[in-house]
C-alpha cells in the first residue's frame, strides 16, 4: 500500500496541527478473527500508514500523536453506540477518552460504519476538532486535491447560496426534458463541508467538498408561506431512469418501469413515514478530484449536484461531468436576476478560476 497524493500537505491545509496539540486516530477492527474482513484489514492499514505520516509531521511541528484506537465496533448509532475500545495493546474505556478532549485534540476516525454522529455530539461543549473518513479506500480520488482551495470554493458557493431565493434546474435526457426548482428563500448552509478544521469545535470529511443548503421546507405561520419547491429530477440509479416528482418541497410520485422505482415508491412513499417524502438537501461538489465510486462519502463530494430526502438526507444520484443526464442549475435572486451555476454538468466559468 503506497500513497498517490501528498498527505502530509492534506493534513496542514485541512487541520493545520499546532505544537502542543494532541492527534489521535480511531480505526475499527473485530477483535474477533472470525469477523475480520478484507475491508477491516484495508482500513488498518491505511490507518497505520496515514498514522505514521502525522508522526512524522509532528516531530517537524512541535505536536503528539497517540498510538492508534481500535474500536470493536458493534453499534454506531449515537443514541445506542456500542463498542470496545482497545490502544497500545490495552483494552480502555472509550467514553471516558472522549469525555477528555478538548481544545487541543484532533481525532480522525478512519472507520467502515459512520462514527461522525458519535463525536459530533460532545463537540460544541468540549470544542475539539475531528476528520470523519467512514467507507474509505486509501486510493480515494478526492484524497488527491488541494486543499487549500476548497474553502474558497465552498465560500463562494454558500454565499451565493444564502443571497439566492431558488435554484432552478432542468434535467435533460433521452429526448426528454425534466425541470424543477428548489426554494431557498431564507436559507442558509446546513454542514460545513469546506476541507478546513482549523479551529475549536469545526470537523469535516475526508474527503472533504459539499457546499450543501436545505430547501425551505414550509412552516405553518412562516411569512415565507407554502414552500415553492417543485417539479420532477431525475435519476439514473443501476442504469434504470426513475424520477420523482415534488410538490410544495416533497415527492408526491416516483415514476419508473423497473425494481429500482419501486423499491424507491416502497422506501420513500411509505405512508407510515411521511417524514421521508420530505426534500431535506441540496448539495454542490467542490473537490475537483473526487469521483463517484457508490460512496455516501465521495459521491457527495463529486463536482456536480445531488440532492437528498428524509432525515438521513438520503440521495439516489449524483450528477457530475460524466453522468448520462445533462444538467443546468440557475441561482434566482430577488428581484428576478439569474446567474448560471452549471452547465451540461460542468460549473460555469463566471464562478471563477478556482471551479
Amino acid at each position: 500500500m503506497k500513497l498517490e497524493y501528498d498527505l502530509k500537505k492534506m493534513y496542514l491545509d485541512s487541520l493545520a496541527p499546532q505544537p502542543g496539540e494532541n492527534i489521535t486516530f480511531i480505526n475499527d477492527f473485530p477483535h474477533d478473527p472470525g469477523q475480520v474482513t478484507d475491508e477491516h484489514k484495508h482500513r488498518a492499514e491505511m490507518t497505520r500508514l496515514w498514522h505514521k505520516e502525522m508522526c512524522e509531521l509532528g516531530e517537524l511541528i512541535g505536536f503528539k500523536t497517540e498510538p492508534i484506537v481500535t474500536l470493536d465496533l458493534r453499534d454506531p448509532n449515537p443514541a445506542t453506540f456500542d463498542a470496545d475500545a482497545y490502544q497500545d495493546g490495552k483494552k480502555i474505556d472509550f467514553k471516558a477518552k472522549m469525555a477528555a478532549w478538548g481544545p487541543k485534540d484532533v481525532i480522525i476516525a478512519i472507520t467502515g460504519p459512520s462514527i461522525t454522529g458519535v463525536l459530533i455530539g460532545p463537540l460544541e461543549t468540549q470544542k475539539f476538532r475531528f476528520a470523519s473518513a467512514p467507507n474509505v479506500t486509501v486510493d480515494f480520488e478526492g484524497f488527491k486535491a488541494d486543499y487549500s482551495k476548497i474553502p474558497l470554493r465552498f465560500a463562494i458557493l454558500t454565499n451565493k447560496m444564502g443571497q439566492a431565493d431558488a435554484a432552478e434546474m432542468t434535467f435533460r435526457f433521452d429526448g426528454s426534458v425534466f425541470k424543477c426548482s428548489l426554494d431557498l428563500r431564507g436559507q442558509r448552509f446546513q454542514f460545513k463541508e469546506n476541507g478546513a478544521a482549523h479551529r475549536p469545535g469545526e470537523f469535516i470529511n475526508y474527503p472533504s467538498g459539499c457546499a450543501n443548503i436545505p430547501p425551505y421546507p414550509g412552516i405553518e405561520g412562516d411569512v415565507r408561506g407554502p414552500s415553492r419547491t417543485e417539479g420532477q429530477i431525475p435519476a439514473l440509479i443501476n442504469d434504470e431512469l426513475v424520477v420523482y416528482t415534488i410538490e410544495q418541497n416533497r415527492i408526491v410520485d416516483i415514476t419508473g418501469e423497473g425494481e429500482e422505482a419501486d423499491k424507491e415508491r416502497a422506501h420513500v412513499l411509505d405512508p407510515k413515514h411521511p417524514e421521508m417524502a420530505v426534500i431535506t438537501k441540496l448539495g454542490l461538489g467542490v473537490n475537483d478530484e473526487s469521483r463517484c465510486n457508490g460512496t455516501h462519502v465521495g459521491d457527495e463530494k463529486t463536482m456536480g449536484m445531488h440532492w437528498g430526502y428524509g432525515p438521513k438526507k438520503h440521495f439516489p444520484d449524483t450528477i457530475w461531468a460524466e453522468h448520462p443526464i445533462q444538467m443546468d442549475i440557475d441561482f434566482v435572486y430577488p428581484g428576478g436576476r439569474r446567474e448560471p451555476i452549471f452547465r451540461n454538468n460542468f460549473y460555469t466559468e463566471n464562478l471563477g478560476e478556482l471551479f
